[in-house]
């Protein structure tokens, strides 16, 4: 006797099988585990990794309390004070003291100091005043103590040792918030602070042998904003990868990691893996809080935007550093998105940091 069975217990059934979302509980296992079991998700389909930045968005927005209050478990990760201030005690989460956003001098403030005359390109005054917050899980944080890469003689003892180089552990995960004054409506909101953008970016392979210039994937980047930026829409024109994950899909996500419902006001700007790859010469990706100032004209308005060139992967591929101790490299603002070439290419008496900026802040 033939059974029939509904098409749509069939997709159910199907989805079952073969959707790793029912394998684990993938909210809330070691980050190491995470991409061991997902990591195929963020070098898929574009589909799959706008799943997998969902799941790095839910994973990180997990509610943690501390001192009877309640944050994202991001917000109570080794924040860049926490990791490179002078003298720094060793990181106890359970004695964090966070009574506001760790707020720090943002890279762009780092670079108008710098000795190059990027003044000339930039303007300092971010959309919405407020500032930056770094913060990095266990993982990462633990290498770069171990490593004695918390302070610039760390880092020159380290560079300086017979082959080695900076190479960060599978799953490490770093963060980049930025928090605008005030409270904006729909927002998350902090001690006078509303959250209105974050970087996430995970390591997921093995770092290549030239970082400057290997398109291979090894750190995943994604990066969300608040729905009611001011032109968020229209900047999404110039990303390459932008989110296709259906709303009722990345809402599944935010329920099953039990993510408080105020995320729910947060999309996706998109993903990049790579430089550069076989049907694009470069890949865009950016944030309308955080890289506002690469695009042209370089007002804060993204609804006159010509053209936009921020890419996460071309960014922090010159994230290195000199093992004499005579400095970091900064960014080339004027060197082309993709692959590090020429104007672009950190000289030979830098090595990389493995695509951590936040190495730079060391003292």
């Amino acid at each position: 006797m033939k059974t029939c069975i509904p098409k749509s217990l069939l997709f159910v059934l199907f989805a079952l099988c073969v959707n790793p979302l029912f394998a684990a509980d993938w909210w809330n296992m070691p980050d190491p585990d995470f991409v061991q079991q997902y990591g195929n998700l963020a070098t898929g389909t574009q589909q799959q990794q706008s799943q997998f930045a969902w799941m790095l968005f839910a994973r990180i927005n997990q509610p943690a309390t501390l001192s009877g209050s309640t944050f994202s478990q991001w917000e109570l990760w080794p924040s860049d004070p926490d990791t490179f201030a002078p003298n720094v005690s060793l990181f106890v989460q359970q004695n964090k003291i966070r009574t506001r956003p760790h707020l720090q001098q943002s890279k762009l403030a780092v670079l108008l100091r710098s000795p190059h005359n990027f003044r000339n390109f930039i303007s300092p005054t971010p959309p919405s005043g407020g500032g930056e917050e770094v913060t990095r899980n266990q993982l990462s944080y633990d290498y770069i103590m171990k490593n004695g890469l918390n302070t610039q003689a760390g880092i020159v003892k380290f560079l300086a040792g017979s082959g080695a180089k900076v190479d960060f552990p599978i799953g490490a995960v770093e963060t980049k918030a930025f928090w605008a004054r005030g409270a904006v409506a729909g927002a998350y909101q902090e001690a006078g602070f509303s959250l209105t953008g974050i970087h996430i970016m995970m390591k997921i392979a093995p770092r290549p042998n030239n970082p400057y210039t290997d398109k291979t994937p090894s750190w995943f980047w994604t990066t969300f904003e608040f729905k009611g930026n001011k032109g968020w829409a229209a900047a999404q024109k110039f990303i390459t990868y932008p989110n296709t994950l259906a709303a009722a899909q990345s809402a599944a996500l935010l329920s099953k990691a039990t993510v408080p419902a105020v995320f729910a006001n947060y999309l996706s700007d998109g993903v990049q893996i790579q430089f550069a790859d076989a049907k694009n010469k470069k890949i865009v990706l950016g944030n309308t809080q955080i890289e506002w100032f690469l695009a042209t004209p370089q007002n804060q308005d993204p609804t006159t935007w010509k053209s936009w060139s921020s890419s996460c992967h071309s960014c922090h591929a010159q994230a290195s550093g000199q093992p004499s101790g005579g400095g970091v490299n900064f960014f080339n603002f004027t060197g082309p998105v993709g692959p590090l070439t020429g104007a672009n290419l950190p000289s030979s008496a830098y090595q990389s940091f493995d695509f951590v900026w936040a190495l730079s802040n060391a003292q």
